[in-house]
């Protein structure tokens, strides 16, 4: 009789497990599932939605040293070809926070999709929203004055927008793309990064951390309103996984 109901409590557990989201987290959940709590979850709290903060920064060029490979803080030079991009970090006035997502996760386009739903009050068809594997990585700035500012830049964003990844290395912008708000209710900025570097995967999805850099100054000020973005956000690849599988 013991081993019976040993047996039919083990059955319990089990089935119960298998009903249970792994981690407790909307993004495990079937998609279907998702309660309006959930889609804002998604979107404000998690992996790809880190806490939102700001930092200000003095963004610089460095050179690399063909022969020693030693980063220094001299001017770029014609010998010295290799630019490295270097942010330094400095205690100052409180910039604006800006929500950065990465954009190019299915779960957080599925959840943006499911949120304007729940506005106009339509139905959503999970299989009709376009979640396929974006070809870049794709992080969005949200809202219309970083995109006024982003828009406007005096500085070319080639050189001020980069992802630094985990083995020191960097993935350079390759694409920027404003929305305005008429597919929309938001604007956004959407930021591409190759997902390939010199041929092989450009970034590991089991990395610790990859920091997104940012800086821009409006080349018209506008007076009472804000006028720079200079901020940093960092992810974590290896927690931005749906069912065990990297979502990036």
């Amino acid at each position: 009789m013991r081993t019976r109901r040993t047996v039919v409590i083990l059955l319990f557990v089990v089935v119960a497990s298998a009903a249970t989201p792994a981690g407790g987290v909307p993004w495990n959940k079937a998609p279907e599932q998702w309660t309006l709590a959930d889609v804002f979850r998604i979107l404000q709290d998690s992996p790809w939605s880190p806490s939102k903060f700001s930092l200000e920064a003095n963004y610089q060029q460095r050179r690399s040293d063909p022969q020693t490979e030693v980063v220094g803080d001299s001017r770029v030079q014609a010998k010295y070809p290799a630019v490295v991009p270097g942010v330094t970090l400095s205690r100052g006035h409180a910039l604006p926070a800006v929500t950065v997502l990465w954009w190019s996760s299915k779960r957080i386009r599925l959840a943006e999709a499911k949120r304007l739903a729940s506005r106009t009050g339509s139905a959503v068809a999970n299989g009709k929203i376009a979640t396929a594997e974006m070809p870049d990585y794709v992080l969005t700035v949200e809202g219309d004055e970083p995109q006024r500012i982003l828009r406007d830049a005096k500085e070319d964003l080639h050189d001020t927008v980069f992802l630094e990844l985990e083995n020191g290395g960097t993935l350079d912008l390759t694409a920027v793309r404003y929305i305005d708000g008429t597919d929309s209710d938001a604007f956004r900025t959407e930021l591409h990064f190759s997902r390939t570097l010199n041929g092989s995967p450009a970034n590991d999805p089991e990395s610790q951390r990859v920091i997104f850099h940012c800086r821009a100054n409006a080349k018209k000020e506008m007076q009472n309103r804000e006028n720079a973005l200079s901020f940093r956000v960092e992810f974590s690849p290896r927690q931005m996984k749906a069912r065990g599988q990297p979502d990036l």
